[in-house]
């Protein structure tokens, strides 16, 4: 099945195959945290970090090469906003198991990205564009952020959490507090934006919904 997909199609592939790859390492991460060999985790942290920005490249790469030669197929359709999602909803459940991303924020996340898209199906089926709309593109470059900020503080520091450098921040270095006011900021303006983007959608389709059939 891989050989016969086009180059798009396997990126989306491998997307998907690196979250679950992503997941394994960071739980082993987090049990070695809280043991005598934490070193390890911050190994395994930089590793999870590295594969997260992996598989966010290919979710560029694939719409790129996508777009420039007019390559549309039905199970990039279906299977590419899921790898997007499956990547998105990890990062934000991982990062909430180790403390660092509030359980509120990852609600709304993964809230937003199931109702939006019984949305868009609603919206597909009454024949209406789609594609996502400005608050979307803006929120999921704020989630990417967030996810990449918050890997890269606990690689630095396994004790990494929201708003850390509003503490002691004698105790932090000079990368890891900007690290840290950046993924806070981020980690809010993602709360914003998901909210932003969920009734933007709503609005947007709320008369398609049938609720008759």
């Amino acid at each position: 099945m891989f050989e016969r997909m086009n180059l798009p199609n396997k990126l989306t592939m491998l997307r998907i195959i690196l979250v679950p790859i992503f997941i394994v390492i960071l739980t082993v991460a987090t049990v070695l945290k809280e043991t005598e060999i934490a070193n390890i985790a911050n190994i395994l942290g930089w590793v999870a970090l590295a594969i997260y920005v992996i598989a966010s490249l290919t979710d560029t790469l694939d719409g790129q090469i996508s777009r420039k030669n007019n390559i549309v197929t039905k199970f990039g359709k279906i299977m590419d906003p899921l790898a997007d999602k499956l990547l998105v909803s990890s990062g934000f459940i991982m990062l909430t198991g180790l403390g660092i991303v509030p359980a509120v924020v990852t609600a709304f996340v993964v809230f937003r990205d199931f109702f939006v898209n019984a949305l868009r199906m609603f919206g597909s089926d009454n024949g209406k564009d789609v594609a996502a709309g400005m608050s979307g593109k803006i929120k999921t470059v704020f989630q990417m952020l967030t996810v990449v900020l918050g890997l890269l503080g606990f690689a630095l520091n396994p004790e990494f959490s929201i708003f850390a450098f509003l503490g002691e921040t004698y105790e932090l270095s000079v990368l890891e507090v900007f690290t840290n006011v950046a993924f806070s900021l981020c980690t809010v303006c993602t709360l914003i934006t998901t909210i932003w983007s969920f009734i933007e959608y709503f609005i947007r389709f709320k008369d398609d919904i049938n609720v008759e059939e």
